[in-house]
């Protein structure tokens, strides 16, 4: 299985899914194709989940997001909840805000709330 790595635009995230189980999304997340965007991701997640791996680490951090990313965001989510709950493996979330960004701290207080694996909020000062 190979790393997926994409370089972050203006409107779309780096995105850095390690073999290793170090995962990261950083930048804005605002792509024309939200779906088109986040499918290849998804589905690099569900194949790496296929692994068995005994952990993985989530990083978001995100200046911003919309709706319909925040949807495909979740799905992310879900996905490696599921994994969580069935195996019960070393399976987390840290969501990074800004400093001072009480919307960003506010979505991932509400992301939170869909899941059940650790799922920690930071700010990064």
């Amino acid at each position: 299985m190979e790393s997926l790595f994409q370089e972050g635009k203006f409107n779309i995230p780096t995105i850095r899914f390690n073999k290793s189980g170090i995962l990261s999304i950083e930048g804005r997340s605002i792509p024309e194709h939200p779906l088109k965007f986040y499918q290849p991701l998804t589905d690099w997640l569900v194949s790496f989940l296929s692994t068995s791996p005994e952990k993985v680490l989530l990083k978001v951090h995100l200046d911003y997001l919309n709706t319909h990313s925040t949807e495909c965001m979740l799905v992310l989510f879900k996905k490696l909840d599921e994994y969580f709950i069935a195996t019960k493996k070393d399976i987390a979330i840290i969501w990074i805000f800004d400093e001072g960004d009480e919307d960003m701290e506010s979505l991932g207080e509400d992301l939170k709330t869909f899941v059940s694996l650790p799922f920690s909020i930071e700010e990064e000062k």
